[in-house]
């Protein structure tokens, strides 16, 4: 069976972005990264240069508008996905976003509702769906093999920190704890949260906290 080649732009060089273009440019069968775009002058070319990529964008609309791109993978930070996603839609291109795809309900909803609207595939970055562990682990959970699931615990380690520019102070449950509230919802198929209880603090770096970062957290989900 011969696969159509996808043509990728890439919407954001930083270092997730700069992650997906390797992948896309160098790993995954059937894909061309075509394109790198990113508002930093100098950024998407410099990218685009590493990685032997024909055209470099500082305008965003310009990567939607260009005919010669099938999707986009948007790896741009989080508070600015939704709009990017719906913009990509109305250009009429697929869209992987790097998680999460929203940072609130109803920029969520209207992301959804603009894929749906103009029939592309909508895909948002949550990996572990897709490690052949989870993937075991969920399939048992879901056959019944080790009984009735009563309670999940889920503890996520990430590398250490550098000096953050000022950031919001929930970006540890969007771009960290996201993964983790996405498993849980994942080994529970059916269930919905009621009532969620949350602390964070500065306690690897305390030094960090009035930049805005809070490192360590505790989430209870019932």
């Amino acid at each position: 069976m011969n696969l159509k080649t996808v043509r990728m732009g890439l919407i954001g060089a930083g270092r997730m972005g700069s992650f997906h273009a390797e992948n896309l440019a160098l790993r995954v069968p059937g894909a061309r990264l075509t394109a790198v775009a990113d508002l930093q002058p100098g950024a998407a070319q410099k990218l685009a240069d590493r990685l032997g990529v024909e055209k470099a964008y500082t305008d965003i609309q310009a990567l939607l508008n260009d005919s010669e791109i099938d999707a986009v993978a948007i790896a741009t930070p989080a508070r600015t996905h939704a709009e990017l996603v719906i913009a990509a839609a109305r250009a009429g291109k697929h869209v992987f976003c790097e998680k999460p795809m929203a940072v609130t309900l109803d920029e969520a909803d209207r992301a959804i509702a603009a894929a749906q609207d103009a029939g592309v595939v909508l895909q948002v970055g949550f990996n572990r769906r897709f490690s052949a562990g989870f993937a075991a682990a969920i399939e048992a959970v879901r056959a019944g093999t080790n009984g009735t699931t009563q309670l999940s615990r889920s503890v996520t380690r990430d590398p250490g920190l550098r000096d953050p520019a000022p950031i919001p102070q929930w970006t540890i449950f969007l771009e960290t704890l996201i993964h983790d509230f996405d498993t849980l919802l994942h080994f529970n198929p059916g269930s919905r949260p009621v009532e969620v209880y949350a602390l964070a603090d500065a306690l690897v770096r305390p030094d960090f906290k009035d930049k805005g970062l809070l490192d360590t957290a505790v989430v209870t989900i019932r």
